[in-house]
């Protein structure tokens, strides 16, 4: 009960924090996960990353890209698939929010050892596996 309850008070601060910086949160996640990823994601690769539908994430990438934050581009060899980059103005967005974001993350960790937070690390990554692919497994997208 102590994870779900942390998460969604985590969830509910990210959302504050999106909304003081003159940002919102999905759009702004959908930047995170392009960020490292200079080649760009295909749709599908980003919509599993993201755990959404197609259908949801091509509404977010198609307002990130009207607001000039990435690009939609055919993938070369299959004209089904879009492959989606993030632009100049996507990476400015990141790196103006990230300064919010960093400043939130020092003050929550504040007195936590980079040994606990290595274990803690640990368990969530044995928890997201276990739920993605273990017997508790959610179904796919």
């Amino acid at each position: 009960m102590t994870l779900m309850v942390t998460a969604k008070r985590w969830r509910l601060r990210v959302a504050d924090l999106f909304r003081e910086s003159g940002h919102t949160g999905a759009p702004t996640v959908v930047l995170y996960f392009l960020a490292d990823e200079p080649k760009g994601l295909t749709l599908s690769e980003l919509a599993n990353r993201m755990e959404l539908s197609g259908a949801s994430l091509t509404r977010l990438v198609q307002r990130l890209e009207k607001d000039g934050m990435v690009s939609r581009r055919r993938l070369i060899g299959d004209g089904r698939s879009w492959l989606i980059q993030m632009e100049p103005a996507g990476r400015a967005e990141i790196e103006a929010f990230e300064i919010h974001a960093a400043a939130m993350r020092k003050r929550m960790f504040e007195g936590v050892s980079d040994e606990d937070m290595a274990a803690a690390l640990r368990v969530l990554k044995a928890l997201a596996e276990k739920l993605t692919h273990g017997p508790d497994a959610a179904p796919a997208i």
